[in-house]
């Protein structure tokens, strides 16, 4: 039996998790993309003479909590090849900034960006002869201008690529600021890469939550130690990292961000200036948002109120699921005076994001 799928049924028996048939297909295909990765120098001269075409990318891409970090854990955990790396694309995309930074500081005679991305390709075939990708997404211009080229360096120097993304690849960058400048790499994607949509309706992160246990009251610790069951849960395995977004110029820091999921402190969110073009920014990449310490309201923190009812407007529209502790719970929530009439339309709101249908339906 390949051991790939083997891999993948002893981890189902230990963790007491469910074989699903999609996620075993795409072992079968990571299989066949494993072994042809692994050619030996006479099969890979053959390949050369019988031009058969192989790909140099595979993409997987489905959304949240579908199972792709375990798939990427199995297949690179079955990698033989020593030459290889796995970062977040994140991480990858900062340290790629900083190595084109000094390799033009070296080279400051040289205004060519061609040649400081192949530059930089080369650096990373001495080291590398497979990289695998978590969590592929493009988010600002910088980076899409950067791809494209960098790609096309990456296959000429036969550097595989194994990549996970909630979005396919047509809808990269959707929406971006000079999107039809990045539409070159979405063709180069396509065309170079083995793509598999693990289209999966249930979230297996979440299958174990009992919705009535997403907001939580009062402040305690013991509630505290719960949350933190869930967020681990939540994260599944990926390393929580801090990351700066910019906000209207200012630095703004996303803490604890991991697999599309943030934890944030009440008055990290609600207690400073903050206003819904700022969270439309914020959430960008967000699908599920911790909200810890929310207070009672009163005519005292009327500006935070007003602010927390933004804020949940913005998840609702944006269908961001939410888990939030509270020194009330939902059903005794006080509020200003000022804002009594329209808060109780925030609670409706936050009644209907803490139902089994918001979270099915928003998955």
């Amino acid at each position: 039996m390949d051991s790939l799928i083997e891999s993948y049924r002893e981890r189902c028996r230990a963790e007491s998790l469910e074989e699903n048939i999609l996620q075993l297909d795409l072992l079968k295909e990571l299989s066949k993309f494993k072994k042809e990765s692994e050619l030996n120098l006479i099969q890979k001269f053959l390949v050369l003479i019988t031009k058969t075409s192989y790909k140099n990318c595979f993409y997987i891409h489905g959304t949240v909590g579908v199972g792709k970090t375990l798939i990427m854990d199995l297949f690179f955990s079955n990698i033989k090849e020593s030459r290889k790396k796995r970062i977040h694309f994140h991480e990858f995309m900062i340290d790629t900034h900083d190595s084109l930074h000094n390799i033009r500081k070296n080279n400051s005679k040289i205004k060519d960006n061609s040649f400081l991305i192949r530059t930089y390709a080369k650096s990373l075939k001495k080291d590398f002869d497979l990289i695998f990708f978590d969590e592929f997404q493009v988010t600002n211009i910088a980076d899409a201008m950067i791809l494209g080229q960098l790609f096309i360096e990456l296959f000429d120097l036969n550097i595989k690529i194994v990549l996970t993304s909630n979005d396919k690849p047509k809808d990269l960058y959707k929406d971006g600021l000079q999107r039809e400048l990045f539409l070159p790499f979405i063709i180069l994607i396509e065309s170079n890469s083995n793509i598999f949509n693990l289209n999966i309706k249930k979230d297996y992160r979440i299958s174990g939550i009992d919705r009535d246990e997403i907001f939580f009251s009062p402040i305690s610790n013991e509630n505290y130690k719960t949350i933190n069951e869930l967020y681990k849960n939540l994260i599944d395995g990926h390393e929580p990292k801090d990351i700066k977004i910019e906000i209207k110029k200012r630095s703004f820091e996303i803490k604890k961000f991991a697999n599309n999921v943030a934890r944030f402190n009440f008055n990290e969110l609600c207690g400073q200036p903050l206003g819904s073009e700022d969270y439309l920014k914020l959430i960008q990449n967000i699908k599920t948002l911790f909200l810890e310490n929310v207070p009672a309201f009163s005519d005292d923190n009327v500006d935070k109120q007003e602010r927390f009812i933004t804020l949940i407007d913005i998840l609702y529209d944006n269908e961001v699921k939410l888990i939030m502790s509270a020194d009330k719970s939902l059903e005794n929530f006080t509020s200003s005076r000022r804002l009594d009439l329209k808060f109780k339309r925030t609670c409706s709101r936050l009644s209907e994001m803490k139902s089994q249908d918001y979270w099915r339906n928003n998955q």
